[in-house]
């Protein structure tokens, strides 16, 4: 002992390194332990993130890439389902995807560099960089545009987009000129309504400020410095490496996707990328390299409607709120955006506070991304319950096949699902793939990869009637039919809609908003003689009268029957889609009762024949 102090007083600059030693030794352990628990809690979540979505590749209902990171590092990266279906070449996470509207993020990015380097103001009206617009804009600003607060009409919802608009390619302005000679919606700053006008025009702004195309200066300013090299505007004449091709249902098998040029997106939604990039574009965001505090502000500053610049902000797994429907007044504060063009959809959700993101790129027009989102989000943070299935007997599962009315021209077709003793039964509504459901009791069934229960209805001796489909938040009740009832029914030719005149100063007795369901309503308004019907996040469509109270949308498998009670006031609408009849009572008005439509209104009409 005394060699060893006498050693130590010697030499004092030696203890150093062996106290060092001996510290790290002793706080390597903790350590260690800390970082298997981590791996394992990975590994884990992984795992159970896997089973997730499993039932959803078994539906055949999803293909492409996921990804969940925390902590701008993955810990969920798969691929699924195939890029290439006319050669079977698979997803992989380098597959680059077309991911539509969130191309918007990038577009408001490129505006707030523009304004930071002193090229523009946010406030600036567009015609001050887009001289050409109608006079009638002239109150709209650029910020107007970023939050969807113009008024300016949303060019993809004209009837002959899809078909023949978005086939060809356009330049801006031509796109720009396709709504304007409409006149704007609302007063610019109003209110939100998305449209996706407003980024083109924004796009439009970027050269002008810039002097550069839209796409070189996206690539100078946000891609190239950020390394982003797997992301860009998409060109179909060009030869991209590991490009998804987009695919649709149609007649129940898969079809090509419509064919769709990027130039008819143009900055509203003409950009391509993998999940590893766009998980560093949001790490990107989140910190210093690319926009200063104040532009970060900025961008996520939602002023009350619920988006930013380029992202919707919201919370999730919150308390619902009593005065805006869908709105959540608690929660895990997000940011996102879905992305919607044919053949591909896409989500981007970030989760700030948590630093937590979830990214699904897909090449189906069937695949519930958003639901896939939120669910690998719920599972996080530990609010996600997979659905508990029991074992039914044979006995009890063959009762239940068969075909079920739930509308005029919509039905239910119920068969056993294969695997033998212990599986559960798939449900396939008109038009759509067949859903698996399992059993939650030997008359319930619940989806795995949906918001639906089934629930039948029998006759004391098991004999089933008819069924319960609990979907989005609404009940359908349906009766048990034969297989040749629905045969014929789906074989008659629809009902022809046929515009005719009416008494247009009724009109106004029609407005004001009716709920659809949770989270979900129709708008309806007037405006110079005309009727517009407008649902939450989608576009505004016209309403053409094929009767006092009964309206079709040209070009679309849409109608609508307004209802009212005894005295003429109006108390509700049908909503003919589908095939499906949906009811939305009419929310109350704060000036008071609604008002009546007068003595021709009548009781409700007969909804029966309607498609």
């Amino acid at each position: 002992m005394s060699h060893a102090k006498a050693s130590v007083t010697a030499n004092p600059c030696r203890a150093r390194p062996i106290l060092a030693v001996l510290l790290a030794a002793l706080f390597a352990v903790p350590l260690a332990a800390e970082s298997v628990t981590a791996a394992r809690a990975e590994a884990d979540y992984a795992e159970r993130a896997q089973a997730l979505v499993a039932p959803y590749i078994e539906a055949g209902l999803f293909s492409g890439v996921i990804l969940v990171a925390r902590d701008g590092r993955p810990v969920f990266r798969r691929a699924y389902g195939l890029a290439d279906r006319e050669w079977e070449v698979p997803n992989t996470p380098q597959t680059h995807f077309r991911i539509g509207s969130l191309t918007k993020a990038f577009t408001a990015a490129a505006v707030l560099k523009l304004a930071e380097a002193g090229r523009l103001g946010l406030d600036d009206p567009v015609r001050r960089w887009v001289p050409s617009v109608p006079e009638a804009w002239a109150g709209v600003s650029l910020r107007h545009l970023l939050q969807h607060r113009s008024g300016i009409i949303n060019f993809t919802a004209l009837p002959n987009y899809y078909d023949q608009i978005a086939r060809v390619d356009h330049t801006p302005a031509q796109i720009v000129a396709l709504t304007a000679g409409d006149p704007l919606l609302f007063l610019p700053g109003e209110r939100f309504e998305y449209s996706n006008t407003n980024y083109v025009l924004l796009g439009m702004v970027i050269e002008a400020a810039s002097g550069l195309s839209y796409e070189a200066y996206l690539r100078e300013t946000i891609l190239a410095p950020l390394g982003l090299k797997e992301t860009g505007y998409d060109d179909l004449t060009v030869i991209l490496p590991r490009r998804a091709a987009g695919y649709r249902r149609g007649r129940a098998q898969w079809r090509n996707a419509v064919p769709m040029a990027a130039s008819s997106a143009y900055a509203a939604g003409a950009l391509y990328s993998t999940v590893d990039d766009l998980l560093a574009w949001d790490e990107a965001l989140a910190g210093p390299r690319l926009l200063s505090d104040a532009s970060q502000a900025a961008m996520f500053d939602d002023r009350g409607t619920g988006y930013g610049l380029g992202w919707f902000v919201s919370r999730a797994f919150g308390k619902q709120s009593d005065t805006k429907p869908g709105a959540k007044t608690s929660g895990h504060r997000v940011y996102g955006h879905a992305g919607s063009i044919p053949g591909f959809l896409s989500i981007n959700d970030v989760y700030p506070d948590d630093h937590l993101t979830v990214i699904v790129l897909s090449n189906t027009e069937t695949a519930p991304a958003q639901k896939i989102a939120r669910d690998l989000a719920a599972l996080h943070f530990g609010h996600y319950a997979a659905p508990e299935a029991i074992v039914l007997e044979d006995v009890i599962l063959d009762r239940y096949p068969g075909t079920y009315r739930l509308g005029p021209r919509a039905f239910l077709t119920v068969a056993r699902e294969s695997g033998g003793k212990g599986s559960g039964l798939t449900a396939r509504a008109t038009g759509e793939p067949a859903f698996p459901f399992v059993p939650e009791s030997d008359r319930t069934f619940v989806s795995k990869v949906a918001d639906m229960r089934l629930t039948f209805e029998t006759e004391p001796d098991g004999t089933p009637t008819g069924l319960i489909l609990h979907r989005d938040g609404r009940d359908r009740t349906g009766p048990r039919v034969t297989e040749d009832e629905a045969k014929a029914v789906l074989a008659a030719p629809p009902r022809q809609h046929r515009e005719i005149a009416i008494d247009r100063t009724r009109l106004p007795a029609l407005t004001g908003r009716y709920a659809l369901g949770p989270g979900a309503e129709i708008a309806v308004t007037v405006e110079n003689g005309r009727i517009f019907a407008q649902a939450t996040r989608q576009p505004r469509n016209e309403l053409v009268p094929e009767g006092e109270r009964d309206f079709f949308l040209r070009g679309s498998d849409a109608q609508v029957t307004f209802t009212a009670d005894e005295a003429g006031r109006v108390t509700g609408l049908i909503l003919h889609q589908g095939g499906y009849d949906t009811e939305a009572p009419r929310r109350p008005e704060a000036d008071g009762p609604p008002r009546g439509l007068g003595p021709r209104a009548g009781s409700p009409a007969s909804v029966k024949g309607s498609n």
